[in-house]
């Protein structure tokens, strides 16, 4: 099982690719600030509301059994995210490998439909090199 779904069935996805830092102020107020290294990427997927939970309870067990220690690899689909490529087509879909960092809470609703208390938040898992 993987995190796929979440990502093929998304209501808004956003990207953040801002440099990690860390920065220090001194008491006369000089601000030192020091980049940490190369920056994964984080995900946070909006899923939508109101899927059937007899859809997508199997995906729903196979991402909780994942929770938020093992990995998973995700792909950004050309076909649903274009302006992810700049609109221009790549040979094959950029694949992540991915942690979940915030697995939001589910409720059934309306008789057999699924709502989220949340967004799904991932982060890229960077090779340190070693």
């Amino acid at each position: 099982m993987s995190f796929q779904w979440i990502i093929d069935s998304a209501a808004s996805i956003s990207i953040d690719n801002r440099h990690m830092i860390g920065r220090t102020q001194t008491r006369s107020g000089v601000v030192r600030v020091v980049s940490r290294g190369p920056q994964p990427l984080k995900f946070t997927v909006t899923p939508p509301s109101g899927p059937r939970w007899s859809d997508i309870s199997s995906d729903i067990a196979g991402a909780e059994a994942l929770d938020r220690y093992q990995s998973s690899t995700i792909s950004i689909p050309y076909a649903r995210f274009p302006w992810f490529y700049n609109n221009v087509q790549p040979v094959e879909d950029l694949a992540y490998t991915v942690l979940c960092l915030e697995f939001p809470a589910w409720t059934i609703f309306a008789r057999d439909q699924v709502s989220w208390a949340g967004a799904f938040v991932f982060q890229e898992v960077v090779a340190d090199g070693n």
